[in-house]
C-alpha cells in the first residue's frame, strides 16, 4: 500500500461526512445535471452487468454513499458493499445493505464474484496500487467474470500526479492524492493480468473525456 493512498484514507475517514455533505449540495445547485449524470451511471451499469447470472455475487470497492451498490442489487445481485470510513459506513448501512470495512489494498477478498465494480476509487491510487488491485480482482473473479472500474484521464491534467482538494462536489477541506492514468499506462498494466477489455468508452468533461471508463473481463 502506497503512502499516498494511506494518507488519503485518513483524509476520507475524517472528513467523509463532509464529502457526502459536499455533494449533495453541489447536485442541489444542478438537479438536472445531477440526474442526467445518475441515469447514465445506472444504464451504463444495467447494460454491461445484464451477461452476468442473476443473483450473482458483486463486490463493490468503495461504495461511498452506497448508491451504486443499492442500484445493482435492485438489479438483481447479491451485493456486499465496502468502505473504510465510519461516515461512508454508516450512510451504506442506512440503505440496509449488506457492508464490509474493506481496505482492497491490504485487505483479502474471502469469496469468489461475477463481478467487483469500483467507481471513482482509481483517482487515489498509485501505478503501484491499480496493478495490485488489479491482480487481486482477477483472482477472485470466476471465469467470464466482469471488473468494471473508472480513472481519470491524464490528458485532462498537465501533470502526471498531484495533492489538491477541488472546490466542487469532490470539496472536503483537505488535500487528497490524485493519480491520472493515460490509456496507454492502463492498458500496459491490463494486459499483464491476463484481462480482455470487453468494454472502453470515456466520459466527463466538457470535451467527453474526463474518465476512463474500463470493464474487464476475466
Amino acid at each position: 500500500m502506497s503512502k499516498e493512498n494511506e494518507k488519503t484514507l485518513e483524509v476520507y475517514k475524517n472528513k467523509a461526512t463532509v464529502y457526502l455533505e459536499t455533494s449533495i449540495k453541489h447536485d442541489n445547485l444542478f438537479p438536472e445535471k445531477a440526474k442526467k449524470k445518475r441515469e447514465e451511471l445506472e444504464n451504463f451499469i444495467k447494460r454491461n452487468m445484464e451477461t452476468l447470472p442473476k443473483e450473482g455475487k458483486v463486490f463493490e470497492i468503495g461504495s461511498g454513499d452506497g448508491s451504486n451498490a443499492k442500484y445493482i442489487e435492485e438489479l438483481g445481485y447479491k451485493v456486499i458493499a465496502s468502505d473504510i470510513a465510519d461516515g461512508f459506513i454508516n450512510e451504506i448501512n442506512s440503505k440496509g445493505l449488506k457492508l464490509i470495512r474493506f481496505n482492497a489494498l491490504k485487505d483479502e477478498f474471502t469469496e469468489k464474484y461475477c463481478s467487483v465494480f469500483c467507481w471513482r476509487v482509481f483517482v487515489h491510487f498509485t501505478k503501484e496500487d491499480a496493478s495490485i488491485v488489479l491482480k487481486k480482482v482477477y483472482n477472485v473473479l470466476e471465469d467470464g467474470g466482469l471488473f468494471i472500474f473508472n480513472a481519470m484521464n491524464r490528458e485532462i491534467r498537465d501533470v502526471d500526479e498531484e495533492w489538491v482538494d477541488f472546490s466542487n462536489e469532490y470539496h472536503m477541506g483537505a488535500e487528497r492524492y490524485y493519480k491520472y492514468f493515460s490509456e496507454k499506462e492502463l492498458n500496459e498494466i491490463i494486459a499483464e493480468t491476463g484481462y480482455k477489455i470487453y468494454n472502453f468508452h470515456k466520459e466527463g468533461g466538457e470535451s467527453n473525456n474526463k474518465w476512463l471508463v474500463y470493464v474487464l473481463k476475466k
